[in-house]
């Protein structure tokens, strides 16, 4: 549409607006494309400047394939990003292609403002299992563009210096992890701690599972006991009472930053929980030998918990008059070859077989090295998630909000548990 609208598409914005998020394809342009046949897309994604430059290089490679179709480029940081999509939605000037993330797949799916992607990507390369993260009601709205295990970092460097072994992750239990972590601080003494507090959602889930429990249940509701979630948000706070962690102040400043200023890829820490795509960054950060470890779990945990989760999503808006050429481009993203091997892991691994195959070799180490554990891992893993109700992208924050409530001594976790069960319900599946 390019900032042009006709009589009915303005009306149509005008009732957007008036009705929050209600979208239909009906308000999309039915512009197929320029006056010269060149067909014209815009892509929007979120990210830093690494992810920039490497997305414009691989979009820049699909139009020299593909002479026909010139595409505009619209990103911005992760703060902004979904406030200015879901703006663009409302006045029905969504981009044609453009990122998701899996908290967010049912806000926008129940809305009406994704696509049917069958039939405009060929999805048969690719982990059958994972594309159903992307549906709704069979429909497939989105397609995962790799996927991450949620796992824990150990910087060996700083458990070499603390005198400490690397544990053996088959068998740690979450006592011993807050045990190795207090060994850490008490051995270096230097502003150098163990571990630093996560309150990130898939955590909680891996949590969740092995205790038998999911976190969102068949009716889009929270899926876990009080029990589990106050148990949860208590370890945190014994994390803090053994100095296996920094103190309340100085752990919610970590817990404003990302990878790159945490402890583990900083050299202050011994231990981190972060998604397996971040160990370059870690690595990158540290100098450091970095190694990837299983989640801890007690001996009565039905499951280790772990889930591969796609990393995000491309998705194609329902109100675009181009999805033809917008399905060819989401296909070139996830099923080229060439297109891989420019995007590496930054989006997740590839789970097309024959793609990753064909690109494995030329990864850099620190993607060998997640292959290898995400392999070591496939006999472990439970089903990855399915798309997530509505309201779960507001999940994140409220387990940070109620954790640090915990953390300052302002409310149990029975309190912080119910609290969160309770105002999580009043948002998802409106």
């Amino acid at each position: 549409m390019n900032g042009r609208m006709n009589g009915a598409t303005k009306l149509c914005s005008a009732l957007l607006v008036a009705g929050a998020l209600t979208l239909t394809a009906a308000c999309g342009g039915g512009d197929s494309g320029g006056g010269d046949g060149t067909t014209t897309l815009r892509v929007a994604w979120w990210g830093n400047d690494t992810r920039q430059a490497i997305t414009e290089e691989v979009l820049d490679l699909f139009m020299e394939k593909n002479e026909d179709i010139k595409v505009e480029m619209e990103y911005s940081d992760w703060d902004n990003y979904y406030d200015r999509l879901t703006t663009q939605m409302a006045s029905g000037d969504a981009p044609d292609v453009f990122s998701t993330e899996i908290r967010r797949m049912g806000e926008f799916g129940t809305r009406n403002a994704l696509a049917d992607l069958d039939g405009l990507v060929d999805m048969s390369g690719l982990d059958p299992q994972l594309l159903q993260s992307g549906q709704l009601e069979g429909t497939q709205y989105a397609i995962p563009t790799g996927v991450n295990a949620f796992i824990i970092a150990a910087n060996k460097t700083v458990l070499d210096e603390a005198g400490i072994e690397l544990p053996d992750d088959t068998t740690w239990t979450w006592d011993d992890y807050r045990d190795f972590a207090a060994e850490v601080t008490a051995a270096t003494g230097d502003g150098t701690y163990g571990t630093q507090l996560s309150f990130n959602d898939a955590y909680l889930n891996i949590y969740a599972q092995q205790h038998g429990e999911i976190f969102y249940g068949e009716d889009g509701k929270i899926g876990m006991s009080e029990e589990v979630i106050a148990d949860w948000y208590s370890f945190q706070q014994d994390l803090i009472d053994s100095k296996a962690s920094p103190d309340a102040s100085r752990s919610a400043e970590l817990g404003s930053t990302g990878v790159e200023a945490s402890l583990v890829a900083t050299n202050k820490g011994a231990f981190g929980m972060w998604w397996s795509n971040q160990l370059n960054a870690i690595t990158t950060g540290s100098g450091s030998e970095i190694v990837l470890l299983r989640m801890p779990k007690d001996a009565d945990a039905v499951s280790g918990g772990h889930f591969l989760q796609p990393n995000m999503f491309w998705s194609v808006a329902a109100s675009s008059g181009k999805k033809e050429a917008a399905g060819q481009l989401v296909d070139f993203l996830v099923n080229d070859p060439e297109a891989a091997a420019i995007i590496g892991s930054d989006r997740g691994l590839p789970r097309n077989a024959a793609v990753l195959e064909e690109i494995r070799a030329g990864l850099p180490e620190t993607d060998q090295a997640s292959l290898e554990f995400i392999g070591a891992l496939a006999d472990e893993l439970n089903d990855p998630p399915k798309a997530n109700p509505n309201g779960a992208g507001e999940m994140p924050a409220m387990l940070e909000r109620y954790g640090q409530e915990v953390v300052f001594g302002r409310m149990t976790p029975q309190e912080a548990a119910s609290g969160f069960i309770s105002e999580a319900n009043s948002v998802l599946s409106k």
